[in-house]
């Protein structure tokens, strides 16, 4: 069976150079264009292993990665020379090979021609597992789904996780997570909080239940993970 590569990148003169390439070494390349492409793909049982073209790409490419890696895959990027703090993100996300633009043919193959036979289909998890939330610099992945998430909202979030099961007052929460603690009223908290559960709609392992007159629970057996 002829190994199959997926290539996430927006630049289709560079997707169509790489399956250029990669046809000419016995593989077949697949693109990825978007988040959902990735999502969508990371579960087929014919993929061997990722490229992913960091230039350009519209969401953090760390939970990206770390989705991909949830998922079994060998994950290769390629990094600009003014990518240092995102080539250290990806590393502790999992990434398996980091190939500097511009783009060396040799070392892109040498890594699909090193990469490990994947684990058996009974063994992968679905994307990310059901019980585990990652946490990456602007967003998050659970349940293989990746949520973009404004930097206060990330912090409650992680407050609330950190928390879990306990009852979170308003004036826990304003003190934890803004810097400026004394001025931000009450409502601002309810605000944020409703903005997170329109985020994470339709998520059955994951809800912030509101314990009136008190503040805010999350119920949830998520694992959380970060980098």
């Amino acid at each position: 069976m002829t190994p199959v590569i997926l290539v996430c990148s927006q630049d289709a003169e560079l997707y169509l150079l790489l399956a250029h390439i990669l046809r000419s070494e016995g593989f077949e390349a697949r693109l990825a264009a978007s988040d959902d492409d990735v999502v969508d793909a990371c579960t087929s049982t014919e993929l061997s292993a990722v490229v992913l073209d960091c230039a350009g790409w519209p969401s953090d490419v760390a939970p990206l990665c770390a989705l991909l890696k949830g998922s079994g895959l060998s994950v290769g990027a390629l990094i600009g020379e003014d990518m240092r703090t995102q080539h250290l993100q990806l590393i502790k996300a999992g990434l398996d090979e980091g190939i500097t633009r511009p783009l060396s043919p040799a070392k892109l193959l040498a890594f699909l021609h090193d990469i490990s036979p994947r684990p058996a289909v009974s063994t992968l998890p679905n994307c990310a597992s059901a019980a585990e939330i990652v946490f990456g610099p602007h967003a998050v992945v659970v349940s293989g789904k990746i949520v973009a998430l404004a930097p206060i909202e990330m912090r409650i979030l992680k407050f609330l996780i950190e928390r879990q099961g306990q009852i979170s007052t308003r004036k826990q929460l304003i003190e934890a997570v803004w810097p400026v603690p004394h001025a931000v009223e009450s409502r601002t908290v309810d605000v944020h909080i409703g903005r997170l559960r329109k985020a994470f709609a339709g998520l059955r392992n994951l809800r912030i239940r509101t314990v009136y007159g008190a503040g805010y629970a999350l119920d949830t057996t998520i694992n959380l993970r970060m980098f």
